[in-house]
This record gives structure tokens, C-alpha cells and sequence, in this order.
């Protein structure tokens, strides 16, 4: 990879991460306010649809449809801010604060699992599916 092939990657990461974290304060920020609730639904619609986009996205790599440099852009620059494990986990912690303890595990069960699973499912349409 040349010097200038590089600089235009390391540019690209930063122009798709300023559009990741954009876009997650704005899909948190409409859900908090579409859906009043204590439960912390926007980011978690954040951390899932990222961990489908992130396994389709491994999918069209693997296959070819991507190469390493859209990959590393989308995935290091977009999913990467777009997706947030710091945010999750402070609000985890805030629910556990809140005395709201059911809600904090919910956070965590409801997160995990349909997270891999979302990033496996990506991953085979990726794959199989839409090329």
C-alpha cells in the first residue's frame, strides 16, 4: 500500500466515522423521544443493526465484493463510531443506579445474544445472500 494510498483510508475512516457517531446520536435521540422510557432502546437499536451491517459487510469481504480498503473504512470508520460498547455500558450502569436492576440485565441479555446472532446472519447474507 503506497503512503498516499494510505493517507486516503486514514481519511476515509475519518469521514465515515464522523458520519457513524452522527447517525447513532440521531437514531438514540429519536427513539428517546418517539419511545419515553427508561430503557435505553436507541442505542441498543445502535449496537444491533451495527453488529448486522458489521457481519454483512465481513460477509461481502470475504467474498470479494468488498476489498480491504472499504472494508477497514466501513467497518474501523462507520461501525465503529456508529456502534458504541462505552454508551451501553454507562447506561447499563446508570439503570443499575436507578435501582432499575431487572431493566441493567435485560440491557445486557438483550444486547449479547441478538447481537451475535444479527452479526451471524449478517455474515451469511453477506456470503449467500445480496451481492
Amino acid at each position: 500500500m503506497t503512503e498516499i494510498s494510505s493517507l486516503y483510508i486514514y481519511i476515509g475512516i475519518g469521514l465515515a466515522g464522523a458520519f457513524g457517531a452522527v447517525l447513532r446520536h440521531g437514531v438514540d435521540r429519536f427513539l428517546h423521544y418517539a419511545i419515553p422510557t427508561s430503557f435505553p432502546a436507541g442505542i441498543m437499536l445502535v449496537n444491533l443493526s451495527g453488529s448486522l451491517f458489521i457481519g454483512f459487510l465481513t460477509g461481502w469481504m470475504i467474498t470479494g465484493v468488498v476489498d480491504g480498503s472499504v472494508f477497514l473504512v466501513l467497518s474501523v470508520g462507520f461501525a465503529g463510531s456508529y456502534t458504541t460498547f462505552s454508551g451501553w455500558m454507562v447506561q447499563t450502569v446508570e439503570l443499575m443506579e436507578n435501582g432499575l436492576w431487572k431493566s441493567a440485565v435485560w440491557n445486557l441479555v438483550l444486547h449479547v445474544i441478538p447481537g451475535w446472532l444479527l452479526t451471524l446472519g449478517g455474515l451469511f447474507l453477506g456470503m449467500h445472500g445480496w451481492q
